[in-house]
C-alpha cells in the first residue's frame, strides 16, 4: 500500500481525524487497483512500491517532504510517490463516502455518527464528493503532466545536463550520498530516468506512435480539452479511426507514412510541416465531431472542409512532396510532357515557305 501512516494522510486530507489507517486500508488498496496503477503502469507501480518500502515508515515523512517543499525535489522517487498518494488519497475517500457513513454489526445496519460534530447534510455530502472527484482527476493530470515533463527532460537535454556533469558523475552522486536514508541513493536524474523507461509499458505514456497527433498538447492546439491526460487516452480509439479512414484515405498510404516518419523525426520540409500542420487540424475535428466527448454541431462541416483545404494544398504544392509517394496521392496530377513525334516542321515553328527545306511539304489540290 502506497500510504501507510497517518502523518503521510495529512500531507493530502490535513481535516481528516484518524488515528490509524487500518479501517481505510481496503479504500486504499482499491484506489491502487482501480486508479493509479493502469495511469502509471504495472512495471513502474512494482518498483515504486520497492523504493516506498525500503524508507524505514519513521521516515517516510521527512523523505516525502523536504524543506517546506510539498515533494522532495531532490529524489524522482519521492516526487512520483508524493503526487501518486493524492490520486489514492482523493479516489478512496470519494469512492467510500457513502459507505463510511453506514455501519454494519450484529444488530445490523445503523447510521454512523460522532460525537462533538454536527451531521453532513445530503448536499454536504454530494458537495464533499464533487469535490474530492474533482481533486482526484486534477491529481492524475498533475501525475501524467510531471511523468511527461519527466519525459521530456530525457529526451530533450536540458541547460543542466550540459554543464559538465554526466549521468553517474561523482558530484551528483555525492549528494545524494550525504542524504538521510538507510542506503545512498542513486542520482535524481537516474531515477528520473528508470521511471520514465517504467512508464512507457503503459498506455498513458504521453506519446502515442502512428498518429500525427501525438500527445494531449498537440491535440489542445486545434480543439480544447483543458490538457487533459485522460481525456486524450479516451480519444485515441477515435484517433485511430479518423486518421484510417478520413486522412490517409485522402492522402494515399505512401505519402501519409512518409509524412509520418518526416514529423517523427523533425526532418520534414516548409510545405511538409504545414501539411502536418493540416493534417493535424482536419484529424482533430474529425474527432470531435464524431465523440460523444463533445458537442458541437459545427465541427463536422468545419472538419469536412479542412480535408478540402488539404487536398487542395497537396495538389498546388505535390512538386515539394516525396516523388515516389505523392505518385500514389489520389489526386497527383502528372506534369505534361512534350509529344516526343510531333515533327519540327518549319511549318510548325511558324517560319515561312522555303522551297527544297527538308520536312517542307505541299498540298496540291486535284484538278476539278
Amino acid at each position: 500500500m502506497i500510504i501507510t501512516t497517518v502523518e503521510e494522510l495529512r500531507l493530502h486530507l490535513p481535516n481528516h481525524a484518524y488515528d490509524d489507517l487500518e479501517s481505510m486500508e481496503g479504500a486504499f488498496r482499491r484506489s491502487e487497483s482501480m486508479m493509479l496503477k493502469d495511469k502509471i503502469g504495472a512495471e513502474l507501480y512494482q518498483r515504486m512500491m520497492q523504493v516506498y518500502n525500503e524508507v524505514p515508515e519513521a521516515n517516510r515523512r521527512d523523505w516525502l517532504v523536504h524543506e517546506g517543499d510539498y515533494a522532495n525535489s531532490d529524489s524522482a522517487y519521492a516526487e512520483l510517490v508524493f503526487l501518486c498518494q493524492q490520486v489514492v488519497v482523493f479516489d478512496a475517500f470519494y469512492r467510500s463516502a457513502d459507505i463510511n457513513a453506514i455501519s454494519v454489526n450484529q444488530s445490523g445496519i445503523n447510521v454512523v455518527d460522532a460525537e462533538n460534530y454536527d451531521a453532513a447534510s445530503k448536499d454536504g455530502i454530494e458537495k464533499y464528493k464533487k469535490q474530492l472527484n474533482k481533486n482526484c482527476h486534477d491529481a492524475v493530470n498533475e501525475l501524467l503532466i510531471w511523468l511527461e515533463d519527466g519525459a521530456k527532460e530525457i529526451d530533450e537535454p536540458t541547460e543542466s545536463r550540459n554543464d559538465g556533469t554526466t549521468e553517474g558523475s561523482s558530484g551528483s552522486s555525492s549528494s545524494s550520498s550525504s542524504s538521510e536514508g538507510p542506503e545512498p541513493e542513486p542520482s535524481r536524474e537516474e531515477q528520473l530516468m528508470e521511471i520514465v523507461e517504467l512508464w512507457k509499458a503503459s498506455k498513458y505514456y504521453y506519446k502515442v506512435t502512428g498518429l500525427f497527433v501525438p500527445t494531449a498538447t498537440a491535440f489542445n492546439e486545434y480543439v480544447n480539452i483543458y490538457e487533459s491526460r485522460e481525456r486524450f487516452v479516451e480519444l485515441q480509439a477515435d484517433l485511430r479511426f479518423c486518421q484510417r479512414h478520413y486522412i490517409v484515405n485522402e492522402l494515399g498510404v505512401p505519402l501519409a507514412k512518409d509524412l509520418l516518419t518526416k514529423m517523427n523525426a523533425g526532418k520534414g520540409n516548409d510545405t511538409e510541416n504545414e501539411t502536418i500542420d493540416n493534417i493535424r487540424e482536419a484529424l482533430c475535428l474529425w474527432v470531435e465531431s464524431r465523440s460523444k466527448m463533445f458537442n458541437r454541431p459545427e465541427a463536422k462541416d468545419e472538419a469536412i472542409g479542412s480535408i478540402s483545404r488539404l487536398v487542395a494544398f497537396i495538389k498546388s504544392h505535390q512538386d515539394n512532396y516525396d516523388k515516389d509517394a505523392i505518385k500514389e496521392f489520389p489526386g497527383y496530377e502528372a506534369p505534361p510532357t512534350p509529344d516526343e513525334d510531333e515533327p519540327d516542321t518549319p511549318i510548325c515553328r511558324g517560319e515561312g515557305w522555303e522551297n527544297n527545306r527538308p520536312g517542307n511539304a505541299m498540298f496540291v489540290a486535284p484538278l476539278i
